[in-house]
């Protein structure tokens, strides 16, 4: 009996979920994206073209983001993948890219057609820097990306990475 009720409560939770990750059922398929990203709040952009695919995977309790372009000229590729956890009603948010190999954690929640991740990252050296990451769904069309920093004892966001998601024709 013990077995079962744990079944029906791991089903009801993925019932949940899937609900919840409803919102984001737009963003499966492929998307253009352009892309703008810079190493810190005051230095250049860097602007380059790449494709995003979105999928649902996971009997549809997670969506999977697999984004190719290039950075500095450079072959780039990342990993995202969001879910919803029913325990705290909160976004999650994995990510992993190319180029530092390092796989992020982030926490979210969604207000109106936007969902904000946020991750406080400790260095080495206990210094922190909070990270945030927004999704903003313009339409089923459009989509809008983009990475921000807080270092450690600043009260303004550095916008590091602004995409433009549209989807593939």
């Amino acid at each position: 009996m013990t077995f079962l009720l744990a079944m029906n409560t791991i089903f009801l939770f993925a019932q949940n979920s899937e609900k919840t990750l409803h919102m984001l059922d737009g963003l499966s398929g492929t998307w253009d994206v352009s892309v703008e990203k810079r190493l810190s709040a005051t230095g250049p952009w860097d602007t380059s073209k790449a494709t995003s695919i979105f999928k649902k995977e996971t009997g549809g309790t997670v969506i999977e983001e697999d984004f190719v372009g290039t950075l500095k000229n450079k072959p780039f590729s990342t990993k995202a993948i969001i879910a919803f956890n029913h325990f705290n009603n909160k976004f999650q948010r994995a990510y992993i890219d190319s180029e530092h190999g390092v796989l992020v954690d982030y926490e979210g929640e969604a207000k109106a057609d936007t969902i904000f991740f946020d991750k406080n990252w400790i260095y080495p050296d206990n210094t922190t820097v909070k990270l945030r990451v927004i999704y903003i769904v313009i339409s089923a069309e459009e989509l809008l990306v983009q990475n921000m920093r807080m270092p450690q004892n600043t009260i303004q966001w550095d916008v590091t990475d602004r995409m433009r998601y549209l989807k593939h024709k």
